[in-house]
C-alpha cells in the first residue's frame, strides 16, 4: 500500500479552523466505475481564505487529474448521503433535512454539473441511498482465469433486476433509507441523454414512503445490498448509549415492485443479532460505529465496528450460516430430521487502541483477495485480509514527506480523516481528510511477491478484459501495472483478442483499440505506437460513418450493400483506382452535394494518413534487421484495405462533388495522387511486412511529387497515469488548481493535436483549424485532445460523427471546459 499522491489546498496560515465544527457532520468520498472522485469539503477548494467559502460543497474530480476539482453543488444542510450509479452516470446527492437531489453533466462536461431531478422527504435524515440494480452481472470464474475466450472465462451470473416493468424491462430509480426508520423508493424517468440536456430547471418526482419495520425507530448507521432474487437487503444499527436498543443489529429484506404508475414498498424482518452474542461480548460499554456489507451483491456477511469509552475499536466480521437443530424424536418423521434455522455468528475480529472513524471494502467479489480499510481518529489507515482480519499494511497520514523538500516534513495540524473509499476494481484507495484534501494509495496486494511471473500477467490481463467486458474505466489497473511487465501484457492482450471469434472481435474492437492505446501511452518508448493505433481508430470510425451514409434503393434482403460489394471488389487487388470504379455501381454511392462538401475534412485526414504511411515506408523498413515489437499501422492490412476502400469512394464523391476532394500541394498539376496513393497502398498491401524495393523506390520519389502533411500528434499532456510517472519520486505532491510540472510529458512529435500547434489549435473530433487562441475548449482529461465546445456540424453525416464524441473522447476520456 504505497502513497501515490496527494492533493493539498491552499491555506492561509493565520485562517480560522472549523475543526470544531466539523466533528458534528460526516465527510463523503465515492468514486465511480468511471474513476471520477465525488467528495464532499466544508471548503471552496479554489477560495484562498476558507472563511469566505465555508459551507457544505460537493466537488468531483478524475483521479487521472486530481489537481482539477469541479464543484457540483453548495448545500444549505450537511451532506449524508453520496451515491453514483452504476454507470457513473448519475451522482445522488442526499441531505440530513430530507432533501435528495440527483445531478449529471451539463454540456457532457466533467466541469459543469446540473441537477435533474429532485425528491422531497420533508425533516428526514437520509442516512443510507441506493440504486435500483439493473439485473446484470458478470464474474471472472477463477477456474477458468487461464482460458482465453470471454465466452468462458466470465460468466453472466443468475441476479433478478430490482425493479421490472412490462415485458421485464429493469426500471431505474433509488431506495432510500432515514435516521427514523422510513423507507422511501421513487423512479428516474427514462430519458435519453439529449433530452436531460435540453431540461432547463430539476423535476421534482414523488416517492412512495414505507416504514422498515412495523414501527419506527431511531438508527445512526445502514448500508443496502442487492439480493440475487432482486430484494434489497438492509442493516440498521443504532449507535445512541442511550437508546434501550443501541447494541442490535437489524435485518430487513425490501421488496419493490412496480404497478401502473406507482411503486409499492414491502419490508419484511430477518434474522438479527445483538454484539454481546459475538466474540466481544467480555468489552464493557461498546457503542456502535458503522454497519457494513462485505459486498454489496451478497448479504451473507457483515462488519460491524464498534468503539468503546476506553478509546479503543472492536470490529467484528458476521457470517449468516445454516445450523440445525434436533427434533424431539416424538415430532421426527424420520430419525435423521432436524430443523435448521439461519443464524449471525462472529467469524473474526480486530482490535485497536482508538476509535474507528471509516470503514469501506474492496468492491468485486471474485477477485484473488478482498480487503476490509479502516480509518482511525488516530489518523492510522489498517488494511485487513477479509476472512481473517490479518491485518496486511497500516498508514498514516498525520505526516507526508515532500520528496522535493528535504529539509523537513509537512505537519499538517488538526488534520483528521474524513472518509475512506476503494476504486471499483479495488487497485486504488482513496482518503479524504476535513480540510479537503485528497491522498491516494496504491493497494494492489495480488501476487505482490511474484513480480514478471506469468500468475501477475494472467491477473493484470484478466482484470484488463474484464473492463474490456464490462466497460468498465481501467485508470485504477494502470496506475499500478509494473513497466516491467507492460510488453508482456499487451502482448498476452492481444493474443487473447485474436483468438476471439470474429462476431466477438467485431463487437469489442474499439474497447480494445483504446485499451491499447492506454497501454501503450504508459511508456516513453510506445509513444508512436499510441499514435499508431489511435490513427487505426479514427480510420474504423470513419468508414464505419461513410458505409452507414449509403442508402442503396434497390436491395432484396438476400442481396449485399454497396460496401461489401466493394469489398469483394478490392480483394482481387486491382492497382488501377479507375479500373475498380467499373467494377461498382457508381449510382449505390450516390449523395447529396451538401453532405459530401460536409465530409470534406474527415476526407482530407485519410488522404493524409495514406501519404504519412507511405511516405515513411523506406525509413521504417531500413531498420528491419532490428524489429520492434508493438503495432505499425504500415503492417495492418486491414488497415490498408480500410485506407483502399475509402479512396474509392472518394474517388466516386469527387465525381459528384470536387469540392469534397482533399488538397494537395504537388509539383505538377497533372499528378494524380488518389490514384498514386490506390496504387502503392495495393502493392503495399499485398506484402505488408516485406514489400518490394521497387515499391520502395516509388514512396522515396513521393515527397518530391508531393507535399506530405504532418499528421497531428497528441499533445503534451500532464496527468498521473504520465510515462514519467515511474521515474517519479513518489509521493507526488499536488496543489489544487496546479499542475505538476514533474509530470508534463511532452512527445517529441513535430505538430500537435486536440493542442497547440506551431501556429494553431486542431478539433481532435472535427479537424478544423480552431485559431490561436480560441475563447474556449473542452479539453480530454486523460490524452489531452481539445475540440471546440460550439457545434459546427450543418449536415446530418456530421451532426451524427460529432455524436460519436459528445460525451466522451474517442480514449474514453471525459470533456473539461477550458477557458482561456
Amino acid at each position: 500500500m504505497d502513497l501515490l499522491y496527494t492533493t493539498h489546498r491552499k491555506v492561509n496560515t493565520g485562517s480560522f479552523s472549523f475543526s470544531e465544527a466539523q466533528q458534528h457532520f460526516e465527510f463523503l468520498c465515492n468514486p465511480s466505475s468511471c474513476n471520477v472522485l465525488a467528495f464532499t469539503t466544508t471548503n471552496e477548494l479554489t477560495e484562498p481564505s476558507p472563511i469566505q467559502g465555508w459551507g457544505f460543497h460537493i466537488y468531483v474530480v478524475d483521479l487521472n487529474t486530481p489537481w482539477f476539482p469541479y464543484r457540483v453543488t453548495s448545500n444549505k444542510y450537511p451532506i449524508s448521503v453520496l451515491q453514483w450509479d452504476v454507470l457513473g452516470r448519475y451522482l445522488l446527492v442526499g441531505d440530513r433535512n430530507g432533501y435528495v437531489q440527483i445531478f449529471v453533466q451539463k454540456d457532457n462536461l466533467l466541469s459543469e454539473w446540473k441537477a435533474v431531478y429532485n425528491v422531497k422527504f420533508p425533516g428526514e435524515n437520509i442516512i443510507a441511498a441506493s440504486f435500483f440494480h439493473n439485473g446484470r452481472k458478470l464474474n471472472l470464474q477463477t477456474d477458468k482465469k487461464d482460458q482465453y475466450l470471454y465466452l468462458e472465462k466470465f460468466q453472466k451470473m443468475k441476479f433478478a433486476a430490482s425493479v421490472r416493468q412490462f415485458g421485464g424491462v429493469p426500471v431505474d430509480g433509488v431506495l432510500i433509507v432515514s435516521a427514523t426508520g422510513m423507507l422511501g423508493a421513487f423512479v428516474i424517468p427514462s430519458e435519453s441523454n439529449a433530452n436531460i440536456q435540453k431540461m432547463q430547471e430539476p423535476v421534482l418526482l414523488v416517492p412512495v414512503t414505507e416504514s422498515l419495520a412495523v414501527t419506527r425507530n431511531f438508527y445512526t448507521t445502514a448500508d443496502i445490498c442487492y439480493g440475487k432474487s432482486g430484494n434489497f437487503m438492509i442493516v440498521v444499527g443504532n449507535g445512541d448509549t442511550k437508546s434501550s436498543n443501541s447494541s442490535m443489529i437489524q435485518c430487513f429484506r425490501v421488496a419493490v415492485k412496480k404497478s401502473d404508475d406507482s411503486l409499492e414498498i414491502n419490508s419484511s424482518a430477518l434474522p438479527s443479532f445483538f454484539l454481546a452474542e459475538g466474540l466481544g461480548k467480555d468489552l464493557k460499554d461498546l457503542r456502535l460505529a458503522h454497519v457494513q456489507w462485505v459486498f454489496n451483491e451478497d448479504a451473507d456477511s457483515l462488519i460491524v465496528a464498534s468503539n468503546h469509552t476506553g478509546g479503543g475499536c472492536f470490529v467484528e466480521q458476521w457470517e449468516l450460516t445454516e445450523e440445525a437443530t434436533p427434533i424431539h424424536k416424538l415430532f421426527q418423521s424420520n430419525k435423521s430430521e432436524s430443523f435448521k434455522t439461519l443464524l449471525w455468528v462472529s467469524k473474526s475480529q480486530y482490535m485497536y487502541n482508538t476509535k474507528v472513524v471509516k470503514v469501506c471494502t474492496t468492491k468485486l467479489n471474485f477477485l484473488s483477495c478482498s480487503f476490509v480499510y479502516l480509518a482511525m481518529s488516530d489518523n492510522s489507515i489498517h488494511c485487513l485480509q477479509r476472512d481473517t482480519f490479518k491485518r496486511l499494511t497500516c498508514a498514516n497520514i498525520v505526516s507526508i514527506r515532500d520528496p522535493n523538500d528535504h529539509s523537513s516534513k509537512q505537519i499538517r495540524l488538526g488534520v483528521k480523516i474524513g472518509a475512506i473509499d476503494v476504486t471499483h476494481l479495488g487497485h486504488l484507495f482513496v482518503a479524504l481528510d476535513t480540510f479537503g484534501q485528497l491522498y491516494v494509495y496504491r493497494c494492489n496486494f495480488m501476487c505482490q511477491d511474484q513480480l514478471g511471473t506469468p500468475a501477475l500477467i494472467v491477473q493484470n490481463v484478466n482484470l484488463l478484459e474484464y473492463c474490456l467486458v464490462t466497460g468498465l474505466d481501467s485508470l485504477d489497473i494502470l496506475l499500478t501495472l509494473k513497466t516491467q511487465i507492460l510488453e508482456n501484457v499487451l502482448e498476452r492482450l492481444t493474443e487473447n483478442f485474436h483468438r476471439q471469434p470474429p462476431n466477438v472481435q467485431q463487437y469489442y474492437y474499439v474497447n480494445f483499440l483504446t485499451m491499447k492505446i492506454a497501454l501503450y501511452r504508459l511508456s516513453i518508448s510506445g509513444q508512436q505506437k499510441a499514435h499508431d493505433l489511435s490513427n487505426l481508430l479514427i480510420l474504423h470510425s470513419i468508414l464505419i460513418a461513410f458505409k452507414s451514409l449509403l442508402r442503396p434503393s434497390d436491395l432484396t434482403p438476400h442481396d449485399k450493400g454497396p460496401a461489401e460489394n466493394l469489398a469483394m471488389v478490392l480483394s482481387e487487388s486491382v492497382p488501377d483506382v479507375d479500373k475498380v470504379l467499373l467494377n461498382v455501381e457508381a449510382k449505390e454511392f450516390t449523395m447529396e452535394r451538401s453532405t459530401l462538401q460536409s465530409l470534406q475534412q474527415l476526407i482530407q485526414w485519410v488522404a493524409d494518413l495514406a501519404l504519412n504511411i507511405l511516405a515513411k515506408l523506406p525509413e521504417s523498413r531500413s531498420f528491419m534487421s532490428n524489429k520492434s515489437q508493438g503495432y505499425d499501422i504500415s503492417k495492418d492490412i486491414i488497415a490498408l484495405n480500410s485506407i483502399r476502400e475509402l479512396l474509392v469512394m472518394i474517388r466516386i464523391w469527387g465525381l459528384l462533388n470536387p469540392q469534397c476532394l482533399p488538397v494537395f500541394s504537388r509539383s505538377a498539376d497533372n499528378l494524380d495522387i488518389l490514384g498514386t496513393l490506390f496504387r502503392l497502398l495495393t502493392k503495399l498491401s499485398l506484402n505488408p511486412n516485406e514489400p518490394d524495393d521497387l515499391l520502395l523506390d516509388e514512396c522515396c520519389l513521393l515527397p518530391n511529387q508531393v507535399l506530405i502533411p504532418q499528421l497531428q500528434y497528441v499533445p503534451s499532456r500532464t496527468m498521473i497515469a504520465s510515462p514519467l510517472l515511474p521515474h517519479v519520486i513518489l509521493p507526488v505532491m499536488c496543489d489544487y488548481g496546479v499542475e505538476n510540472e514533474f509530470l508534463k510529458f511532452c512527445p517529441e512529435m513535430p505538430i500537435v493535436e486536440g493542442g497547440l500547434s506551431n501556429e494553431n489549435v486542431i478539433d481532435s473530433v472535427m479537424y478544423l483549424q480552431l485559431g490561436r487562441k480560441p475563447p474556449s475548449l473542452r479539453r480530454c482529461t486523460r490524452c489531452g485532445s481539445c475540440s471546440s465546445v460550439v457545434s459546427v456540424a450543418k449536415t446530418a453525416a456530421m451532426k451524427a460523427w460529432e455524436q460519436r464524441w459528445i460525451d466522451k473522447c474517442r480514449c474514453n476520456g471525459f470533456w473539461r471546459l477550458e477557458v482561456a
